[in-house]
């Protein structure tokens, strides 16, 4: 069974102004911080089950955007760009995954996905069209089987401090990108990058590394 509740939805709210995207945003989760929004994005959370729960429970600290955060969702940008896509999803009723962006953030269509938990830290760039998720999405064993969601594979992701994610850049489940590390426009990152690290490719690799002034 697959069932969404859709926080925002740009067909739907497509008219809000600013102000009345962050009142809808806020209802959920809270409005201790203010976010700049640039048209509507995607808020979705998702239960997926093999049966349908009697009482369908939306928890309202599943998504937290911190102070100075603005998210793009508009066609203004240089080069191609869709709505930001934040989703949260709840397997058989285990809980649903959580998503944190720290201070300062910029997404340009970014679309995260949280099986679990996906954590991002302050001033991070997300170059237009990033995907970050902590689920692979279909089991590759056993598809269509009545346990095919219990081998998921599920690893939360986590994106340090000052970091910019170039151009249509993948992050896949279980990766960490450490502090001030650069990752280059169209990367497929499958494994950690260390703290001030330039890298790209596919898969991911480092391939130099910075000079931090503040050591």
């Amino acid at each position: 069974m697959y069932t969404s509740k859709r926080i925002l939805c740009p067909t739907k709210n497509l008219a809000l102004s600013n102000t009345q995207l962050m009142e809808e945003y806020a209802k959920y989760f809270g409005e201790d911080t203010w976010v700049s929004f640039s048209e509507c994005p995607s808020i979705t959370l998702t239960w997926l089950g093999n049966d349908e729960p009697s009482t369908l429970q939306y928890p309202t600290s599943l998504i937290s955007i911190d102070s100075g955060c603005y998210i793009e969702s508009s066609l203004l940008p240089a080069f191609p760009s869709g709505p930001t896509k934040l989703t949260c999803v709840n397997v058989n009723n285990i809980g649903f995954g959580s998503i944190t962006i720290g201070k300062d953030c910029v997404l340009q269509g970014t679309c995260i996905c949280a099986y679990q938990s996906v954590c991002i830290g302050d001033r991070v760039i997300f170059g237009p069209n990033v995907v970050v998720m902590d689920c692979s999405g279909h089991a590759v064993d056993h598809r269509g089987s009545a346990d095919e969601l219990s081998n998921l594979k599920i690893e939360s992701v986590k994106i340090g401090n000052d970091v910019w994610l170039g151009y249509g850049v993948i992050i896949l489940p279980g990766v960490t990108i450490g502090d001030r590390s650069v990752i280059g426009a169209g990367s497929v990152v499958t494994k950690d990058i260390p703290n001030d690290s330039v890298a790209a490719g596919n898969p991911c690799v480092v391939k130099r590394h910075i000079k931090n002034n503040n050591k």
